[in-house]
Parts: structure tokens; sequence; C-alpha cells
């Protein structure tokens, strides 16, 4: 996760798309006891869910993540709460009736084994009925055909709250073998280039539901999209809700 350490100061202009917080907000709402954020970063979803009064808990492995989200909780006038940990291992000494896990963090995990474990973690911190949404998505053919180096997918630019322009270029490697996509950012300002790069696992839609219920949660079920609409065929950006 060290990408995120250098990634902080430029992460809000890259991921700074709000197009899914409603649905955590209804969902956080709806919970009526406290919320989970696990893998927090910069506080794009756990700021707005405090804001309006949501009992909310992040949680997040990069120091530098976490210490952008104090700056921007300090400018909105909120004090979060926050633990640095990592997903697979994190210890609170309390339990959530929802735990949300936006933004494909939980893809972090490259491997089945990590993937488990960070799964029956958040099971432990549900409380009996509590809910977990995870946050997945499905290549299309165009990206999986991004094989053998990096391929350019997405180009635009954009601009700074203070009006300046920048520009970003989004490339993915794709690994068949290891079902991993290797992606690299690069964000130019002021004709400075900085790259960011990760790996984000690929977990089709009928891995992750065998995955939830080896680890012992019920009821679940999938989306397209943040709208509730239920998920049929393909789609690219997927929730999953699943029960303990």
């Amino acid at each position: 996760m060290g990408v995120y350490e250098e990634l902080a100061g430029f992460y809000d202009l890259i991921y700074g798309d709000v197009h899914d917080v409603d649905l955590y907000l209804l969902e956080a709402k709806n919970a009526k006891g406290p919320v989970l954020e696990v893998g927090c970063g910069t506080g794009r979803i756990m700021l707005r869910l405090l804001a309006k009064g949501i009992d909310v808990t992040g949680v997040d492995l990069s120091d530098s993540m976490l210490d952008m989200l104090k700056r921007n909780a300090a400018a909105m006038g909120l004090k979060p709460n926050v633990v640095k940990g990592d997903m697979r291992d994190f210890r609170l000494n309390r339990r959530f009736n929802l735990i949300i896990v936006p933004y494909r963090s939980f893809l972090h995990m490259l491997n089945e084994a990590d993937q488990k474990k960070a799964l029956a973690n958040f099971l432990e911190h549900l409380e009996p009925g509590g809910r977990l949404i995870l946050h997945i998505y499905e290549l299309s053919d165009e990206e999986m055909a991004c094989t053998g180096g990096f391929h350019l997918t997405d180009s635009y630019e954009a601009k700074t709250p203070e009006d300046k322009p920048y520009q970003l270029d989004w490339y993915l490697d794709y690994d068949r073998r290891r079902s991993v996509g290797h992606y690299r950012i690069i964000l130019t300002m002021d004709s400075v280039k900085h790259t960011f790069e990760m790996g984000v696992a690929v977990v089709p839609l009928k891995d992750m539901k065998r995955l939830l219920s080896s680890c012992g949660y019920r009821n679940i079920t999938a989306y397209c999209g943040f709208d509730y609409v239920p998920h049929e065929g393909r789609c690219r950006e997927v929730l999953v809700f699943a029960e303990r």
C-alpha cells in the first residue's frame, strides 16, 4: 500500500467524484447504529456521513491518507474517529451495524487468502444482522484485452478547486494468469508528471459470492451501479450486500 503514501496529496483530484455518496448515506441512515468505513482514505465518503450526524469510524492503512483526512475534516469543522489498520487484521473494541468498503478498496487484496482474512475480520466486527457493502467491478472485454504491457484506457483534463488545470491518463496491464489489473495513473500539472501504480484484483461476482458464503455471510445480493438496479449479466460497477 506504499503507493498511497505518495498518492495522498493528489487523491482527491483523481478520485474526487461523489456519484456513490447518496447510496452510502442512505444505507448509513437506515443502519440505525454505528458505521465503519474500511479504506476511508482522505474522507471522501466518511466525512460526508459524519457531517450528516452519522456515528462513523474510519480505518485505513496509510498514514498519509489519514493525515489528509484529518486536514479535510478540520476544514469542515469535523472531528473524525479514525484508526490506522490493515483490513485483514484491524481490531476495534466495538461492533457495527454497517461496514462499507467503497471505491473497490477490497480489491487491493490480491489473492484469495487475503480476501478471506479481510472478510472474516469484517464479520467479527459486525453486529448480528449487520450488513457489509463491498464495491467491486467487472472488466469489459476491451479491458481484458489490455495484456502484455500498459495500454492507455482513458485520458481527460480537469481543474483543481482553485481552477488550476491538470490532465489524467489511465493505463492498464491485465494479468490473466493472476486475475490482477495493474494500473498506472499519470497526473500532469504545470508540465510535471506524477506517476502512480497499483494492483487491483479482478473478482467475478460468482467468486465474490462464494467467498462471502464460505466466510459465513448470508442474504447475499448484488446491484449494478449505485441506484439499486438488480445485477443481471455484466456490469462494470458492482455493489455486493451481505449480512452477518
